[in-house]
């Protein structure tokens, strides 16, 4: 019975080891993501509109994404209530007007960004609450003894006169139902 008992707990012990290694995992390659789209200086972004290298830009709030005749992607910062990006399309399409760089305004959308990543923020806190709630649920599980070694006990208990055949048929129908 207690080698059944050890490797029942010895299950549970590989299983919250592999719980452990899996939201490691998890964690590190959320960690290791790297983002979508670079950011770079506001200077850079309005030297770059200069240079003829943007082939658009789209303006979203205080965000603007680059996107470059290469076909890369950039993004920075737009300071509030700023004109200079605009003047600075305007000027590089006066001067080259084969090579228009197209300049869109649009409303920021409301995105669940924020909330998801509160929420991946959160995802340690909760893979340590699940490990912490699964290893109290396996030691209590291996300490607690097994229904026929505690009838076994009662047994003992009855055969030698401290308790009686009632007491004994309580305790047992308790324990098995």
């Amino acid at each position: 019975m207690w080698l059944r008992a050890r490797r029942g707990s010895l299950g549970v012990v590989a299983l919250v080891a592999f719980v452990i290694v899996v939201g490691f995992a998890s964690l590190y390659a959320y960690r290791a993501q790297v983002p979508a789209t670079p950011r770079i200086p506001y200077t850079q972004a309005l030297s770059e509109i200069q240079n003829g290298q943007v082939r658009s830009v789209t303006v979203e709030g205080e965000r603007a994404v680059l996107v470059l005749h290469d076909g890369r992607t950039q993004e920075t910062t737009v300071p509030d209530r700023d004109e200079m990006l605009a003047r600075a399309v305007t000027e590089r399409d006066r001067a080259d007007p084969a090579h228009q760089t197209e300049l869109r305004y649009q409303q920021p959308a409301q995105t669940v960004g924020v909330a998801l990543s509160i929420l991946l923020s959160l995802l340690p806190l909760l893979v340590i609450v699940a490990l912490v709630l699964l290893a109290a649920y396996a030691f209590a599980r291996a300490r607690a003894p097994e229904r026929y070694e505690t009838l076994a006990r009662l047994a003992d208990l009855r055969d030698r006169g401290a308790i009686d055949e009632e007491e004994f048929q309580r305790e047992k129908r308790r324990i098995l139902g």
